[in-house]
């Protein structure tokens, strides 16, 4: 992320923008919004979903989740995690993806995402998703060769703090974020 991240304060709504490089390479197109996001702190940025948060896709169909959801994002990691706080456990969905860039004017952080995914279901193995995906915008120029390499360095790590239950592989990290979030819910 360029510079501070003025003017936002814990509970503040913000925008979380995924967009995807389209054809020809080097156009945008949408890919994910999540435009009520609550952020509960700052450096690295964590996001709180509240269940019926929406989620607007990039052809403008709205979902909301069902349980909470919360985010953390770094300004030196080519991913996002995503702890999905279900009444059967804590599954995890992990974007590869640019770090991302706060756009004060808009309340936004946008990422590039990059098709690489890594699932987790509560009580399951890590799974690698999105391969093909990947492998076929490297192909065509829309992931560039310095990303794919980004890329597959960021399913690594992932991989190994799930191996070794760190940060937000840690129950006990989601629990104090999901303690935080709920409590921001009441007040």
């Amino acid at each position: 992320m360029n510079g501070d991240l003025p003017g936002v304060v814990a509970f503040d709504r913000v925008c979380l923008e995924s967009v995807k490089r389209g054809d020809p390479p080097g156009a945008w197109r949408a890919h994910r919004c999540w435009p009520e996001a609550r952020w509960l702190q700052g450096r690295p940025p964590v996001l709180w979903f509240a269940p019926g948060t929406p989620v607007v896709e990039g052809d403008g169909r709205v979902w909301n989740s069902p349980y909470p959801v919360i985010c953390w994002l770094w300004e030196d990691r080519w991913f996002h995690i995503m702890a999905l706080c279900r009444e059967d456990g804590t599954g995890y969905y992990c974007n590869v993806a640019s770090p991302p860039v706060w756009y004060a004017g808009r309340r936004t952080l946008r990422v590039i995402d990059l098709e690489l995914d890594v699932r987790m279901e509560p009580r399951g193995e890590p799974r690698v998703v999105d391969r093909e995906e990947f492998e076929q915008a490297v192909r065509s120029g829309r992931i560039n060769r310095e990303e794919a390499a980004a890329a597959e360095r960021a399913v690594s790590e992932l991989l190994g703090w799930i191996q070794r239950r760190v940060g937000p592989f840690d129950p006990k990290e989601v629990a104090r974020w999901r303690q935080i979030g709920e409590r921001e819910i009441r007040d």
